[in-house]
């Protein structure tokens, strides 16, 4: 009876990785569409039709001000073109076997060469989870301790 495996640390985090991302792109398609500008007559960010996104109380105008242009910023036409540019580096930093490696490794960030795919495997292997899929799990709240 096949016992069911364990996700590697790789696995993991490239899970952890795709629920952030989707979450983020689900928010953004419910959103209105951007770019979205703020229309400081009211303290308001708004949508290219016109429809008030957001509404800002702050305690002093120049708090109002950058609370607008943040949230202005992250627009949702912005928040889905860094998600499709995240899921390149995934793809882009994905793991695969190299020689007489144990575990998996990213080959974009490990230097395979000729020598390597003819057998000599002094070249450096980076091991999988690469420093970027760590680098960019961690902006989206990965930790050690996240399931």
């Amino acid at each position: 009876m096949n016992q069911p495996t364990t996700p590697t640390r790789g696995e993991r985090i490239v899970a952890y990785l795709d629920a952030a991302i989707t979450a983020r792109e689900e928010a953004a398609h419910s959103a209105p569409r951007g770019p979205w500008s703020v229309r400081l007559d009211d303290d308001a960010v708004v949508a290219p039709d016109g429809i008030t996104v957001a509404e800002v109380f702050a305690l002093g105008g120049q708090q109002t001000r950058a609370i607008l242009d943040l949230i202005a910023l992250h627009d949702s036409t912005e928040v889905l073109r860094h998600c499709a540019a995240d899921r390149k580096l995934i793809e882009l930093h994905t793991p695969a076997e190299w020689p007489s490696q144990a575990s998996a490794v990213c080959l974009t960030c490990s230097d395979w060469n000729h020598n390597v795919a003819m057998g000599d495997d002094s070249a450096s292997a980076v091991p999988f989870p690469c420093p970027t899929i760590i680098a960019l799990a961690e902006g989206y709240g990965w930790t050690e301790d996240a399931r």
